[in-house]
């Protein structure tokens, strides 16, 4: 009985010691992120919005609805289906000096163990107060020292359709 009490006490002292931040913490710090990146949007918070990124040059992939290329190749055939827009610079080319972005969020879901995450969550994108996107986002993100740092995003797009 000693000895099985004994291997318990060790067993959870090495789980104390590897995993000295608990889940929970890492799920709210990244919850932060989520709000920050979702504020800084919508204050134009060029500074803290970068930040939240890994490097200016990560993936941030769009992938577009059948019903949005069905749209955009009835005018243009050669429409792409998908667009890295981190090709075209760092994720604050994302905040407009002249348009007022707001993201809504919703069904957040958030998988970590401490040192890696992945974020899921549904978005809607309005542009000075009128829905334009919407669709489901993916992160990627990595504990960086005490910072969680976003390291891909994708994103799937339906735009509202033109009256």
């Amino acid at each position: 009985m000693k000895k099985g009490i004994t291997l318990l006490l060790i067993s959870l002292s090495f789980t104390a010691f590897s995993n000295p931040y608990p889940t929970e913490t890492s799920e709210s710090q990244i919850r932060q992120v989520v709000e920050l990146f979702r504020i800084s949007l919508l204050n134009k918070d060029k500074e803290t919005f970068g930040s939240l990124f890994y490097s200016e040059d990560i993936p941030f992939i769009a992938v577009f609805s059948e019903d949005m290329l069905k749209q955009k190749r009835a005018e243009n055939p050669n429409y792409p289906s998908n667009v890295n827009f981190g090709k075209f610079g760092p994720p604050t080319n994302m905040i407009s000096d002249d348009e007022d972005i707001e993201e809504k969020i919703w069904n957040l879901q958030i998988q970590t163990n401490q040192h890696l995450a992945s974020v899921h969550f549904d978005y809607s994108n309005h542009v000075n107060g009128k829905k334009r996107a919407w669709g489901t986002e993916s992160w990627s993100l990595i504990k960086v020292d005490e910072s969680w740092k976003i390291t891909s995003v994708s994103f799937t797009v339906t735009e509202e359709k033109k009256p």
